[in-house]
């Protein structure tokens, strides 16, 4: 930070050390990549888009599977201090044109397995009256092949002169969340941020230049965005990127491309202990997991069946602070002290909160009233404005920033980052996730907005009134969604050619994580006042009839993309495992 360097500055340090080091290695292709190489690919985008007189703030919004060169595209573009808009590769129409839009990006490079999708979103004019350039990294008419553009001569791999206005300070990139408002929200990145969240987690847990990082989960997100492929750029490592995480092919990769440390969510550790043994899940090297989301009734089965050291970390895009179980403390994600000195000026905190409703609770005095160990309550991260590790740099939409801090917490004009997760702080200190309050719920490892889904099935005539959230399922992580849909006593459509038009809705414009796995047709659904506690009380039922036996459910079929009827059979069958499996 006193360097006051950029991340390209940072990695170009790495390269400089250790030239002829394996950086990256693609595994779809087995393409292995050196320091040198990789950063020379690097310099091909950063020379080219130089060349097209793209300046420093501009934005390129990157939409794209994983791959290595995903990370070259906005490493390159980071060296000439342009930011990139990281979308999610799983959306499509609106939500994709919404990230785009509101990125202001100039270009968009695309993958060739996604221009179909991007293609789509224009020809249904999505991005009507909005100019910006369409790149391809591959052959995809009527799109520029940039994979082409840059084995030009004429673009060079030579090193780009960084602009002196790209330091730590400056923004990164724009990294996408679930917004309140029913559409992502771009968090903003800055260049210290990364570096800090890379390094804690590094220290942490001994991550070393000599390792080698397993990264399958996606790269448009923190998690492997970050203090992932982070790990090579800013320690030094290597990394083993896949597109797509693969249960049967986990350890094997592991073992094939000597990798001693991985990144997980707790759903894939579920899936890999789904599995049945392979003599790989011995044979691999692998010292470190490390991730969030492991629960505790599955940690020691990981531990005890892969012979691995789990690290558990919790932390936001947008957040002031993380927490981390660097001790292996079953089920925890992290320690908060509990001496009341050092709790006061830890920047992490918890608060009380109405159980029903998720509204923060507060004295007479006005304040917020803190937790003390053994209890539960919302996380909060404190904002300094003099300290730049926490300040809240928020997102693109100001409005949207605002409700994420409330302010008169601890003492009158202190403000806080209000995460929106409730926590759990046992009398010895550690700190264990318990749920999401708020309007998102989170499945598949994506953060799903409620309000995005309730806005695809409002317009339809045939729906009167509809309520989304998330719902226990027994043997999975997260919260699986439900829609509590009201169907007009006007619609003509029988009950199976009702369901049909959801599916088909829902299937064609939402990502599949995002795609309710249960429907409750019900005869009203209250959004009075007591809207909040009404939604709880769905929750409540999760995917049980109601005591009247009025409502009926469906469960989503990934196979026929159908709602069917949940009976006993399929209920049966859920709870054993057998429907949710993807």
């Amino acid at each position: 930070m006193k360097a006051n360097k950029g991340i390209p500055e940072i990695f170009l340090e790495n390269v400089r050390k250790a030239p002829n080091k394996i950086a990256a290695i693609d595994v779809s292709s087995g393409q292995l990549y050196t320091f040198k190489e990789f950063n020379e690919l690097c310099n091909r985008f950063a020379n080219y888009f130089k060349a097209k007189e793209y300046q420093p703030g501009d934005v390129v919004a990157l939409f794209m599977e994983n791959s290595v060169e995903y990370v070259a595209a906005w490493m390159g573009l980071a060296k000439i201090g342009v930011v990139t808009a990281w979308i999610n590769s799983n959306l499509k129409m609106e939500p994709l044109a919404h990230c785009v839009l509101t990125s202001e990006a100039k270009a968009i490079i695309c993958s060739e397995q996604l221009a179909p999708t991007l293609k789509s979103a224009r020809e249904a004019g999505l991005f009507k009256n909005v100019k910006h350039e369409e790149y391809v990294y591959g052959d995809f008419v009527p799109y520029v092949n940039i994979k082409e553009e840059l084995q030009k001569p004429e673009v060079e791999a030579k090193e780009p002169i960084i602009p002196s206005q790209v330091d730590f300070k400056s923004v990164l990139c724009f990294i996408y969340t679930s917004g309140t408002t029913g559409m992502p929200k771009a968090a903003v990145m800055k260049h210290f941020r990364y570096y800090s969240m890379v390094m804690g987690s590094a220290k942490s847990f001994n991550i070393l230049p000599s390792d080698r990082v397993y990264i399958s989960m996606p790269l448009y997100h923190t998690s492997a965005g970050i203090i992932g492929i982070g790990q090579m750029l800013i320690t030094g490592c290597g990394c083993a990127i896949r597109k797509k995480f693969s249960a049967s092919n986990f350890w094997k990769d592991c073992v094939k491309y000597e990798c001693t440390v991985s990144q997980y969510i707790g759903e894939i550790c579920r899936y890999l202990l789904a599995q049945p043994p392979i003599a790989e899940e011995k044979e691999h090297k692998v010292r470190l997991l490390y991730g969030n989301g492991l629960r505790a009734e599955i940690w020691e089965d990981v531990v005890n069946r892969f012979r691995v050291r789990i690290g558990e970390l919790y932390g936001s895009t947008e957040g002031t602070s993380n927490l981390i179980n660097s001790d292996g403390k079953v089920g925890a994600c992290g320690f908060l002290p509990i001496s009341p000195l050092t709790s006061r000026i830890h920047p992490v905190r918890l608060i009380k909160i109405d159980e029903a409703t998720g509204e923060v609770l507060r004295g007479k005095d006005g304040l917020c009233l803190p937790c003390r160990p053994g209890e539960t309550g919302a996380m909060v991260s404190t904002i300094r404005k003099n300290n730049p590790l926490l300040i809240f740099e928020g997102y693109l939409n100001k409005n949207e920033t605002s409700k994420k801090i409330i302010y008169d917490v601890f003492q009158r004009g202190d403000s806080v980052f209000l995460t929106g997760d409730t926590m759990h702080w046992d009398r010895l200190g550690y700190v264990y996730f318990k749920d999401r309050t708020g309007d998102t719920y989170r499945w598949k490892g994506e953060n799903v907005s409620t309000t995005e889904v309730e806005a695809v099935l409002m317009p339809l005539r045939s729906v009167v009134d509809v309520t989304v959230y998330g719902v226990k399922v027994p043997g999975t992580e997260g919260r699986a969604g439900m829609a509590a849909i009201v169907k007009s006593p006007y619609c003509q459509l029988s009950e199976e050619e009702f369901l049909d038009e959801i599916a088909e809705k829902l299937s064609s414009t939402l990502a599949s994580y995002a795609i309710p796995v249960f429907i409750r047709l019900c005869e009203d659904v209250d959004k009075t006042g007591t809207y909040k506690l009404v939604k709880t009380n769905l929750q409540r039922m999760s995917y049980l009839p109601d005591s009247q036996g009025i409502h009926r459910i469906f469960i989503w079929d990934q196979c026929s993309k159908k709602y069917l009827h949940l009976n006993e059979e399929r209920r049966k069958s859920l709870e054993d495992g057998g429907m949710l499996r993807f």
